[in-house]
C-alpha cells in the first residue's frame, strides 16, 4: 500500500500519524499527532491535515461545503453530509452511485457542468471547497488553493490527483479510502467514514474472491480520441483498477495517469480486454463504430471476442464507485475468458 509507508497510516485506516491536532502547545503551534497523541476531531476545535503538500486547517466541521466534481459530491453524500453541502457543481445523471442518488437529487446545483465562476462560488459563503481534479484550482477555473487560503476558505483535492506526485508514482485503491477517512475527520464523522471504508473493503474482497482462477488478462483502457488514442497509463485510476484485479495494463510503460499513444501500439499489444470511457452525447457509439469499421482494429482479439467494456466517465474517476467498477471489469473478464 503506497500511502501507508509514506504517510504512516495503517492498512485498517488509522490516520492519526498524518492529522495534526491544532490545539495545545505553549507557542500555539499544532503538535504533531502520534499513535499516543491522536488528533482531536474537527468538532473538538481546530484541525489541520496535510493534503497534497498543503496544510488545510478547519476551525470547526464545515457547514457550507461546495463540491466541484461529482465523485467528491458522492463521497460527502455517502458520509451522510447532505445537509452540510451548500451547493455542488455538476448535476446528477443516471450514472450517480445508487446509494446516494436520492440525496444527490436534493442538493442545490450551482452549475450543471464544468466549474462555476469564482464570484458565484463566493456568493454561497462556503467554508470548505472540495475537488476531484486539480483543474478546479487553476487560473482558468477558480484560481489557486493559495488564493482560497488568503480568503480564509479551506480547500481539498482528491489524494490521487495531487500534482506534487512524480509521474511514476502509481495510485492505489487505498488512496481513496485514505481520502474518505481524512474527510470524515474534517467533518467530524469518523465513524461514518470507518463504516464506509469497511463496506468498500468487503465489496472488493468479495469481488477478488469471485475471480477465482481467472487467467491474467491484458487490458487497453481507451479514454478518448480516435486519431491517436488517449490511454490509461502506468499510474492513474485505470491502472489502479486493472492492477487491483491482478491484470496487465498494456500501457503500463507510459508515465502519468493518461498518455497519448498510437493505434499501431494497440494492434501490436493486442489486448484481451478493451475498456472504453463513455463521455455521453453519442461518444460511445462513435468509438464502437470506429473500432468495428476499421479493417485492422476490427481484427483485434478483444473486438472479435466482443470483450469490450463501456463505462460512464464518472465510473472511471476515483471515488465510491471505484470498487463497483473493479467488479464490472471482473465480470467482463470472466465472460471473456469463458468465451475463449
Amino acid at each position: 500500500m503506497r500511502r501507508s509507508s509514506k504517510l504512516g497510516i495503517a492498512t485498517g485506516g488509522a490516520i492519526s500519524l498524518l492529522l495534526l491536532a491544532a490545539c495545545g502547545g505553549d507557542d500555539g503551534a499544532a503538535p504533531t499527532a502520534t499513535a499516543e497523541n491522536p488528533p482531536a476531531a474537527a468538532d473538538d476545535g481546530p484541525l489541520t491535515i496535510e493534503n497534497c503538500g498543503i496544510d488545510v486547517t478547519v476551525d470547526n466541521p464545515p457547514e457550507r461545503a461546495v463540491t466541484l466534481n461529482k465523485p467528491v459530491t458522492e463521497i460527502l453524500l455517502a458520509l451522510g453530509l447532505k445537509d452540510r453541502i451548500a451547493a455542488v457543481a455538476g448535476e446528477p445523471d443516471e450514472y450517480v452511485a445508487p446509494q446516494v442518488a436520492d440525496d444527490f437529487a436534493a442538493v442545490e446545483i450551482l452549475v450543471d457542468r464544468d466549474y462555476p465562476s469564482l464570484e458565484a462560488l463566493l456568493d454561497l459563503e462556503p467554508d470548505f471547497v472540495y475537488a476531484s481534479y486539480p483543474s478546479a484550482y487553476r487560473d482558468d477555473a477558480l484560481g489557486s488553493r493559495d488564493n482560497f487560503t488568503e480568503l480564509g476558505i479551506p480547500t481539498y483535492l482528491s489524494v490521487g490527483r495531487c500534482e506534487n506526485e512524480p509521474d511514476d508514482e502509481a495510485m492505489d485503491i487505498e488512496d481513496i479510502w485514505f481520502e474518505i477517512e481524512q474527510i470524515g475527520a474534517v467533518f467530524g464523522v469518523e465513524d461514518a467514514a470507518a463504516d464506509l471504508v469497511t463496506e468498500q473493503r468487503q465489496q472488493l474482497e468479495d469481488t477478488l474472491e469471485s475471480i477465482g482462477e481467472l487467467p491474467r488478462q491484458s487490458v487497453f483502457w481507451w479514454d478518448m480520441n480516435t486519431d491517436a488514442p488517449f490511454a490509461g497509463a502506468c499510474c492513474g485510476a485505470p491502472a489502479m483498477i486493472i492492477e487491483t484485479l491482478g491484470f496487465e495494463n498494456i500501457f503500463d510503460d507510459l508515465g502519468g495517469h493518461w498518455a497519448d499513444t498510437s493505434w499501431e501500439q494497440v494492434i501490436e499489444r493486442d489486448p484481451d480486454l478493451i475498456v472504453i470511457a463513455d463521455f455521453g452525447d453519442g461518444d460511445i457509439d462513435t468509438k464502437l463504430d470506429f473500432l468495428h469499421s476499421d479493417p485492422t482494429l476490427s481484427q483485434l482479439r478483444a473486438v472479435q471476442d466482443e470483450a469490450i467494456v463501456t463505462l460512464p466517465f464518472a465510473a472511471t474517476t476515483p471515488g465510491i464507485q471505484t470498487v463497483t467498477t473493479v467488479g464490472t471489469l471482473a465480470d467482463a473478464a470472466r465472460e471473456s475468458a469463458a468465451g475463449r
